[in-house]
């Protein structure tokens, strides 16, 4: 499935040049990202039946496609839909990744593995899904997660306290943990995967009904379903009393994350193909922050729509790294609906630092539009809100490094609703 939305593509750059997996790709991909390209590079160095693919997901336009959308301004409504209606997936016996078996594999023999910036902990994995089965209730959980490798057989990874992941390593009885990672799968399935929803909630399934029921998966060890399209597969472990630091690496807003002890992944088995596609996310970049945040908007959307239910759409924006800075559009009858909706959406996202609420014609995808309406409809001494010594997010370099809090505004772009005529844009 990944290789047949390659072939749909209109824009991929193929990078013939014999280029190593150490930091010789960064400066291709980050410009392949600019000028919204799919990057593939064909020949890298020690590695001659391996591709490593880049900078897929380089706009919403893409994720569109990808998800099934009619347009980038349906992405949340799309995956809203799909969520209220998963869609249980066929499992079939076998699948293109069983090619190959390696066991207590030297795993970067085999995998094109990438170190991204000079200062990186070392090589890592970035665009790799875990898939965990939670012990008490036998649901499969599914998680993107980062991984730096310690050599041979052996990864340390990020588990961010309080998530899925993190829940069942702590409910597990065991000291160790089987789980399956797989790389290289539709992008439908990355945004399913990077969705945060209910505990339990089966993200294969959401990913099958964005795929329109496309999806099959096969079942390995323990009952650990991946789907049978997935260009690489492990097994392995996570020894949950095993810690190694992990880091530097930079995170989504494009500083350093910081130096943390974190589980150790012992690989039993690597699975591949003959003709591997390794798939890759810049740190940092484009796609890490649609990733981040695209998935988040749902999200936010149906908890702001409790407070006005004339919310009309959702943007967590890219410069603001899809994390800290929103967007939402209304349709406003009512004066103050704008500031009680950017209140309702620090509170429904407590990592955002700022919220612009602007009117139902502004294009929300097109931060030259939002940048207009604050433009021509804020006077700042009346439609800016700040709120001090607030808990944003652990991503925020600004913050205070002692308190760990940060302001948050709200800016009321909306025009006023007794003089709207007079702030319409000549068509």
């Amino acid at each position: 499935m990944l290789r047949e939305f390659l072939e749909e593509m209109e824009e991929v750059e193929e990078i013939n040049k014999d280029l190593s997996t150490e930091l010789e790709m960064t400066p291709f991909i980050s410009g392949a990202e600019k000028k919204r390209r799919a990057v593939l590079f064909t020949r890298v160095k020690n590695y001659p039946n391996a591709k490593v693919l880049a900078s897929l997901l380089n706009s919403r336009d893409v994720i569109a496609k990808a998800i099934g959308a009619k347009n980038r301004g349906e992405i949340l409504h799309r995956m809203a839909t799909c969520m209220d209606d998963p869609k249980p997936y066929r499992l079939r016996d076998d699948a293109p990744f069983m090619e190959n078996e390696i066991n207590n594999p030297d795993v970067k023999k085999y995998v094109p593995l990438l170190k991204f910036y000079d200062k990186d902990g070392s090589f890592y994995t970035s665009s790799t899904i875990i898939v965990a089965k939670d012990e008490e209730t036998g649901k499969l959980n599914y998680s993107f997660h980062r991984m730096m490798y310690l050599g041979k057989n052996r990864f340390v990874v990020r588990v961010i306290p309080g998530r899925h992941l993190s829940a069942i390593l702590e409910r597990a009885k065991n000291d160790e943990v089987k789980v399956a990672v797989f790389n290289g799968v539709h992008p439908a399935v990355e945004v399913a995967a990077a969705t945060s929803f209910v505990f339990g909630f089966n993200e294969m399934e959401f990913a099958n009904s964005l795929l329109d029921g496309k999806l099959e998966c096969v079942e390995l060890e323990d009952g650990l379903h991946v789907p049978a399209h997935a260009e690489m597969v492990m097994i392995g472990r996570i020894k949950k009393k095993e810690l190694a630091e992990e880091g530097p690496f930079v995170d989504l807003t494009g500083t350093w994350d910081i130096v943390r002890k974190q589980p150790v992944l012992e690989v039993e088995k690597l699975y591949f193909g003959d003709d591997l596609i390794y798939r890759t996310i810049l740190p940092g970049g484009v796609e890490h922050r649609y990733l981040m945040g695209i998935p988040q908007e749902p999200r936010i959307f149906k908890i702001v729509s409790n407070t006005l239910p004339r919310v009309k759409n959702v943007v967590l924006t890219e410069a603001g790294g899809c994390w800290l800075h929103a967007v939402v559009s209304i349709t406003k009858k009512v004066e103050g609906e704008g500031k009680n909706v950017g209140m309702a959406a620090l509170a429904a996202h407590p990592s955002l630092k700022r919220v612009v609420v602007v009117d139902d014609d502004i294009d929300i995808t097109d931060e030259r539009e939002v940048e207009w309406a604050i433009a021509t409809r804020v006077q700042p001494d009346r439609d800016v809100v700040i709120i001090p010594d607030c808990k944003g997010s652990s991503l925020d370099p600004s913050q205070d490094p002692e308190r760990h809090v940060t302001a948050k505004w709200i800016i009321d772009a909306t025009a006023p609703v007794d003089r709207k005529d007079e702030f319409k844009r000549v068509s």
